[in-house]
C-alpha cells in the first residue's frame, strides 16, 4: 500500500482564491472540479472583469478601479482590496489571480480533452491511439497554458516582475508548484514515490523556462515557443522524467527559477 505523504502548510492567498495547503500522491484535489476561483465572491468578479484592462494598462491598480466602475460599485469598494488581509499590493492580487483563473482554464482543458481520449481509446481498444502518451500530453497543456498568455504578453512580464518581490515570492511559488501539480496529474503521471516531487519540479522549470522564451518570440502562433517545449519535454522524458534521486533534487532550487525569471527581466 502507498503511504500517502502530508507536506507543510503554506501560506493563503487572497480572499478570492482557494488554496490546498495539502498534497497526496495522486491527489484528490483533482477529483470532480477543483474550484481555484470562487466566482460567487465579489473580489472575484471585479478581478475577472479587471483582468479585461490588463491588455491596456497592465497589471496596475487601475485595472481594479475601471472593473469597480463597471459593475457600478461603490469606489469605496477598492478598500477591499488594499487592505486585504495577504497584505500584497494590487497589482500582485490581480496576477495571482490571473495566474489562478488560467489555471482553472488549464483544468478544464485537461478534463475535456481526458474525456475524449478516453472515449476514442474504448471506441479503438485495438488500435493505439495518437497523442496520448505521457509526453504529448505535457506538450499539450504546456502549449494550451501558454497559449493562455496571448492576450496579455504585452504585459506579461509586469506581471512576473510581481511575483519576484522578496514579500511575494512565497506565493509565487507555491502557485507555481501548484500549477506543475496539475499539469503533471492530468497528463497521466503515476508516480508514488520519490518521482511524484521531482516530476513536479522539472515541469515547473519547463513551463517557466518556456513562458520566458515566449516573451521575446515574435513567430506566428508562438511557433518557435511550440518547439522549444517540444525540445524540453522530450528532454525531460529521456532523463527519466524527472530527477531520479535525492542528490539531483537538492540540485533543484525552486529559488534558481526565481532568479532566472529576474535575469530575464534585467535583460528585457
Amino acid at each position: 500500500m502507498i503511504k500517502l505523504v502530508r507536506l507543510p502548510k503554506l501560506p493563503r492567498f487572497a480572499s478570492a482564491t482557494t488554496t490546498t495547503t495539502t498534497r497526496l500522491y495522486h491527489s484528490t484535489d483533482h477529483i470532480g472540479t477543483n474550484t481555484i476561483i470562487n466566482p460567487n465572491l465579489i473580489e472575484s468578479k471585479v478581478l475577472t472583469r479587471a483582468i479585461d484592462y490588463i491588455p491596456q494598462y497592465g497589471f496596475h491598480p487601475k485595472t481594479i478601479s475601471k472593473a469597480i466602475h463597471d459593475l457600478d460599485y461603490p469606489d469605496s469598494l477598492i478598500s477591499v482590496f488594499t487592505t486585504s488581509p495577504s497584505g500584497y499590493s494590487l497589482s500582485m492580487q490581480l496576477m495571482l489571480f490571473w495566474l489562478k483563473l488560467k489555471r482553472q482554464e488549464l483544468e478544464y482543458f485537461a478534463k475535456d480533452k481526458i474525456a475524449i481520449e478516453t472515449n476514442a481509446d474504448a471506441i479503438a481498444t485495438n488500435t493505439a491511439s495518437a497523442g496520448t502518451s505521457e509526453g504529448d500530453k505535457l506538450k499539450q497543456l504546456i502549449k494550451y497554458r501558454l497559449q493562455l498568455n496571448t492576450p496579455i504578453k504585452s504585459q506579461l512580464s509586469q506581471g512576473l516582475s510581481q511575483l519576484i518581490v522578496p514579500y511575494n515570492i512565497s506565493a509565487s511559488l507555491e502557485e507555481l508548484l501548484q500549477l506543475g501539480d496539475d499539469i503533471a496529474y492530468y497528463a497521466g503521471d503515476k508516480s508514488n514515490d520519490f518521482a511524484w516531487y521531482s516530476k513536479r519540479a522539472a515541469i515547473c522549470g519547463i513551463y517557466v523556462k518556456s513562458e520566458l522564451f515566449m516573451l521575446q518570440d515574435q513567430t506566428a502562433d508562438s511557433q518557435l515557443t511550440n518547439q522549444f517545449v517540444d525540445s524540453k519535454v522530450d528532454d525531460f522524458v529521456a532523463m527519466g522524467q524527472g530527477f531520479s534521486n535525492v542528490e539531483q533534487w537538492i540540485e533543484f532550487n525552486a529559488f534558481g527559477l526565481v532568479n532566472l525569471i529576474k535575469s530575464q527581466l534585467a535583460r528585457g
